[in-house]
């Protein structure tokens, strides 16, 4: 029976981990926690912004039947205060996150990264052990995915209400 030094798939498996060391890329570790939380946070933020979408929606329909400036004014305010409001609890996800896997020492200091790190701001006055540091790119990329469609969602809000104002508009200068 050949030995498995021997063996051509092996070897060929041996070369790849040789040349491109995934473990000490992105260990399994940081790949675990942080994959793990991203995917639930850019989940989250999903179901976040279908509400966000469908609260909007429903209320400029009932606007267009009869516009009022201040109430689509209310809308816009309500949209912004949500979207809002879904990126600070992601923010204090990331935080619990890193707090109970024992990557920070206080709250404090789990809150200032996790905020810093998700916004992409970066100021780096706080560090992940060496161990973990591979969770803050991640935690990053969640931020990236999650300000974009909360932007693009932001568009589609400023655009439902802008058409509210024209038809009020529209009704004071016939």
């Amino acid at each position: 029976m050949p030995s498995p030094s021997a063996d051509p798939a092996l070897q060929t498996l041996q070369r790849i981990d040789d040349a491109l060391p995934l473990e000490s890329i992105v260990p399994f570790g940081d790949l675990l926690l942080g994959g793990g939380m991203l995917l639930l946070v850019v989940v989250l933020h999903g179901f976040l912004m279908r509400w966000v979408q469908t609260h909007v929606v429903r209320r400029t329909k009932v606007l267009e039947k009869v516009p009022v400036e201040w109430k689509a004014d209310l809308v816009m305010a309500t949209a912004v205060l949500a979207l809002l409001a879904a990126v600070l609890f992601e923010m204090v996800l990331w935080t619990a996150a890193i707090k109970y896997a024992g990557l920070f020492r206080t709250w404090g200091g789990a809150a200032y990264y996790a905020a810093n790190t998700y916004t992409t701001l970066g100021y780096g006055t706080k560090m992940l052990p060496e161990a973990w540091q591979m969770v803050g790119p991640i935690m990053a990329i969640s931020g990236l995915f999650t300000f974009g469609w909360t932007g693009s969602v932001l568009v589609e809000v400023v655009g439902r209400v802008g058409r509210i104002k024209d038809l009020v508009e529209q009704a004071r200068h016939p």
